[in-house]
């Protein structure tokens, strides 16, 4: 007698995950990867959009010229001048007055007429002196008033020699005490075309170098 013997059943297998949910989440994934990275792109493209879209700020730089200084010869000569003819000017204990500026082709010196020269001309200052020191003065000899002419160039000029020769001047050693005045005439020898501006003078010092007074003969 045969018996048959049935197996027993196997166990049923477990179910596997299926691979469609994982690549599904992977595609999930990926898209949401690519849609942050194109927004990102979109926010920079934007950004440099506005900047460059941005009007930038203009600078304007003004530069100003001043316009060069012109100078006014004749207010430069008031402005460094002390006194005007007609005026006293004084240095030290000598005050002085130009009274008057001429231009001569001769003078009267030593009793005679003496020419200037063809292409010379002498200028005399006629000036009233006053002493306001305390000791007297030689105006003709001693020199005690140190003087000079200048032109319109800058050029300087002494006085001629031997001043008392002149017609009207103080003879030589005549002493102008002080509290006095005496008329001097003041003459130079200076080239034809000369234009003289202004008169310098300053009372002899031998201790001390004074500094010159300047009177305007424009």
């Amino acid at each position: 007698m045969s018996t048959n013997i049935t197996p027993p059943p196997m166990p049923a297998q477990p179910p596997q995950p299926g691979k469609k949910s994982h690549t599904n989440a992977y595609i999930i994934g990926g898209a949401a990867i690519i849609a942050a990275a194109v927004v990102a792109t979109g926010i920079a493209i934007s950004g440099r959009s506005d900047d460059t879209a941005r009007p930038q700020p203009t600078v304007t730089v003004t530069e100003t010229v001043e316009p060069e200084a012109t100078v006014d010869t004749a207010a430069a000569t008031d402005q460094n001048t002390d006194a005007k003819v007609g005026e006293q000017a004084r240095n030290g204990g000598a005050v002085v007055k130009v009274t008057k500026v001429a231009e001569a082709d001769t003078i009267a010196l030593a009793g005679a007429r003496k020419s200037a020269g063809a292409d010379a001309k002498y200028v005399v200052l006629k000036t009233v002196v006053s002493n306001e020191g305390k000791a007297s003065m030689d105006l003709t000899c001693s020199l005690p008033i140190v003087n000079a002419l200048i032109d319109d160039q800058g050029r300087r000029f002494d006085s001629i020699e031997d001043l008392y020769d002149v017609a009207g001047n103080p003879e030589c050693n005549a002493q102008l005490q002080p509290g006095f005045d005496d008329e001097m005439q003041f003459v130079y020898r200076v080239p034809k075309d000369a234009v003289v501006t202004t008169w310098e003078f300053s009372e002899y010092d031998l201790e001390n170098e004074a500094t010159p007074t300047l009177v305007n003969l424009t």
